[in-house]
């Protein structure tokens, strides 16, 4: 487990998008992508985007490090979500990882990211600037099957 300190400064961290050719392929509906990230320590992170089969606008945008532990995580028209000390968050929120409680946190996400929920695109663009991805002006970002409406 982390202290809060050690995610604090894994949060914090400047990261390098590991990907070929700058070029993202946004998932499809019912799809997921993961992305491999490192920091200038050698940390290494994996950001998971996953879009909903039934509702395409609901995504999930998740940065993990040492493969499980959850730092991050924002949801898109999901359910809400009831933190430890019993208060319901709507969707779209933020979970940040919290020392002895993980993931089980969320904010609501207007709190931490400004961006368009309606814009799936928009918001990993959004969420690489609050995960502090050096090269995200780089990126080539295609496909997820958002402009015909699915």
């Amino acid at each position: 487990m982390l202290s809060q300190y050690e995610a604090d400064q894994l949060i914090s961290s400047l990261k390098q998008l590991l990907v070929k050719k700058n070029l993202i392929n946004f998932p499809k509906p019912g799809e997921k992508m993961v992305l491999q990230c490192k920091d200038g320590n050698n940390n290494n992170y994996i950001i998971d985007v996953a879009r909903g089969r039934q509702k395409p606008q609901k995504a999930t945008y998740q940065t993990r490090h040492h493969k499980s532990t959850i730092l991050l995580r924002v949801d898109i028209e999901g359910p809400p979500h009831d933190n430890p000390d019993g208060e319901e968050i709507p969707c779209p929120h933020i979970h940040i990882y919290r020392e002895g409680f993980d993931d089980k946190w969320a904010f609501p996400l207007e709190q931490e990211i400004t961006t368009n929920t309606e814009d799936l695109i928009q918001v990993l663009i959004d969420y690489f600037s609050y995960n502090h991805i050096s090269n995200r002006h780089e990126l080539i970002i295609q496909g997820g099957d958002l402009l015909d409406g699915s």
